[in-house]
């Protein structure tokens, strides 16, 4: 098996995590768990004081743990690949090219369906070897970090993905899609696939966090699926994109966020 080099360019950003873990783990562990000492100490039952002590203890350890590994942890661009850093040190290093699979899944929350409380991005890395990486979605300019991570990785693979289709291969995106040089398949709902010509693909669209293939003359949608369940979702596009050379198949606006109401 062919050894993994890690990213060895200059470093374009570093996205270190935000402030909310380190918040949450000091009023949900420090805070509570010095309570808990404090009335250890003061209450009156001698029997119970020690166990509460040593509970209050662990909480206070616990939360200062979350808090130095929140102060490592972050995400290191650069110009060839990036390094996700934390407690131990560096964990894993990836350079573009060798990002064989990425999955998208960004979550836009309201409270109540109504306010809106951010948007949340997950993003998995899979390397050559089949292992996986998790990019944390709890660092500061996530959203620019995803854009870069899409754009690099998908330029990294378009040639080779394209060159396939030139031979007359398919390229497959998980067990739901596959593309060549004439047609799009999608699997059908109980096995088997269905194919429509790249000829008769009226629109690509991505809508409330779902892709839509639509072919002409047809009034449901072809295939597609949810984004996150798509893998390399974005070279899937461009594949599209590049394939089926209609302007009006190919919207300026893609909306990439699935909608989640808490509350």
């Amino acid at each position: 098996m062919e050894l993994l080099l890690p990213p060895e360019d200059q470093v374009t950003a570093t996205h270190p995590a935000t402030w909310t873990g380190r918040v949450m783990a000091v009023l949900a562990f420090v805070v509570l768990g010095a309570a808990i000492v404090a009335a250890g100490y003061l209450g009156t039952d001698a029997n119970a004081r020690i166990p509460m002590m040593a509970c209050g203890i662990a909480g206070v350890c616990l939360g200062l743990l979350i808090v130095v590994q929140q102060n490592r942890s972050k995400v290191v661009v650069r110009a060839d690949g990036i390094e996700r850093w934390g407690l131990r040190g560096k964990l894993w290093a990836l350079r573009w090219a060798d990002m064989a699979e990425m999955r998208y899944r960004a979550v836009k929350l309201r409270v109540y369906g109504v306010i809106p409380a951010g948007t949340t991005i997950h993003i998995q890395l899979t390397d050559p070897a089949g292992k996986k990486h998790k990019v944390p979605s709890n660092v500061k300019h996530m959203d620019v970090l995803a854009e870069r991570i899409a754009d690099q990785q998908t330029g990294a693979r378009f040639p080779e993905a394209r060159a396939q289709l030139d031979r007359g291969e398919e390229v497959r995106f998980g067990k739901a899609l596959m593309v060549d040089r004439e047609k799009i398949s999608a699997r059908k709902f109980f096995g088997g696939y269905k194919t429509c010509p790249l000829a008769e693909v009226e629109k690509v669209s991505v809508e409330g966090g779902y892709v839509k293939i639509r072919q002409r003359g047809k009034m449901l949608s072809f295939g597609g699926g949810a984004v996150g369940a798509i893998p390399n979702v974005f070279l899937l596009l461009r594949l599209l994109d590049s394939l089926v050379q209609r302007p009006s198949a190919i919207p300026q606006e893609r909306d990439f966020s699935a909608r989640q109401h808490v509350g």
